[in-house]
């Protein structure tokens, strides 16, 4: 576990008092729309935030250059990040997660995942940023679901943000600064509920503001209606922001069934996938998980996305861009018509 940088946006309240939990469940007392920015560097073989080292950068009131707030020199730090060579993975975490459990997920991924052409290649690293949005980060089965569902949608604007001083930075750019790396998206669980919020937002705030700023896009167990992709008002409009969609489902994922049959929501994208296949974008690809969430996650099969290489491998492939048909470990189920993983790698 070699080291990593992790870097980190986020609409929750600092707590800079608290060497433990920099950042709490609650919004930005600026207004849930507030944003801070920093990064946490974990020494090789440490996996816990309070290990590693935290930076966040200073919030500058009044400031009129951009490139001396926070969220300007977070930006060039990635952009400097990834002259070096690396992509950069958005991370957006779900339901029943502390900010510092959000910046280890995003460790993991940052130390697991890797870029890979085909299965004889060592790939190369992702570098990670999260999104970390006010999830209660406690296990109350019925009022930390709605809590954090509340504050899922609270946080769409937080993330219209995010996504639009992104698109700005880009377009800036001169192509002297620009690389030849790529932007990805994944959001697990109810971060796909974060996702459709902030996409509504950003419509709201900018009907023709949508661009293709991600290069790959992956759901992950997402906690989302399964007719997402029909809806105006919900994920139809994401293929707009992204050259391929990647949905990763289980139908066996306990956590969705229980979103499903408890909290009154209707079937779930993460357990079965799309309602109607026929009415499916092209750009939108589905990996049945069924195969490898058990031995990834064997209690609740829900943080498949994590701890599994056949995942970390899928995940590397589809960031690389390679053909569906050219990722080794999956078939392709014609009734589903999807892709399902074989089997966990050794």
């Amino acid at each position: 576990m070699g080291a990593v940088r992790v870097y980190f946006a986020t609409n929750r309240n600092e707590q800079p008092d608290n060497k433990k939990l920099v950042f709490g469940p609650r919004f930005n007392p600026d207004g849930v729309a507030a944003l801070r920015f920093g990064y946490v560097d974990f020494p090789e073989g440490v996996e816990t935030l309070q290990g590693g080292s935290v930076v966040v950068y200073p919030d500058v009131k009044g400031e009129t250059d951009v490139a001396k707030t926070g969220g300007g020199r977070f930006l060039d730090d990635i952009r400097k990040a990834m002259l070096d060579g690396q992509d950069t993975l958005v991370f957006i975490h779900g339901f029943n997660v502390t900010f510092n459990g959000a910046i280890e997920a995003g460790a993991r991924l940052a130390r697991d995942v890797r870029i890979r052409a085909g299965a004889t290649d060592d790939g190369r690293p992702v570098n990670v940023v999260v999104f970390s949005w006010p999830s209660d980060g406690e296990a109350v089965p019925f009022m930390s679901y709605y809590s954090d569902r509340e504050d899922a949608r609270a946080s769409g604007p937080a993330l219209a943000r995010t996504y639009l001083k992104l698109r700005d930075f880009l377009e800036q750019l001169r192509n002297a600064d620009r690389c030849d790396r790529s932007i990805h998206l994944m959001a697990h669980s109810m971060g796909a509920y974060v996702l459709r919020q902030g996409l509504q937002a950003a419509l709201a705030k900018d009907p023709d503001g949508l661009v293709r700023i991600f290069d790959q896009i992956l759901l992950a167990a997402p906690d989302e209606d399964d007719d997402t992709f029909e809806q105006d008002s919900k994920l139809k409009p994401l293929p707009r922001i992204g050259r391929q969609v990647t949905v990763y489902f289980n139908p066996s994922d306990r956590a969705l069934v229980i979103s499903d049959k408890t909290k009154g929501n209707p079937d779930r994208l993460g357990s079965d996938g799309p309602r109607l296949i026929d009415m499916l974008p092209k750009k939108v690809v589905l990996v049945d998980c069924r195969n490898v969430a058990g031995d990834a996650d064997a209690l609740v099969q829900h943080s498949y996305y994590a701890r599994s290489r056949a995942m970390t491998f899928d995940i590397g492939a589809v960031l690389a861009g390679m053909d569906a048909e050219a990722i080794g470990n999956r078939d392709y189920v014609l009734p589903l018509r999807a892709w399902r993983i074989v089997k966990e790698l050794a």
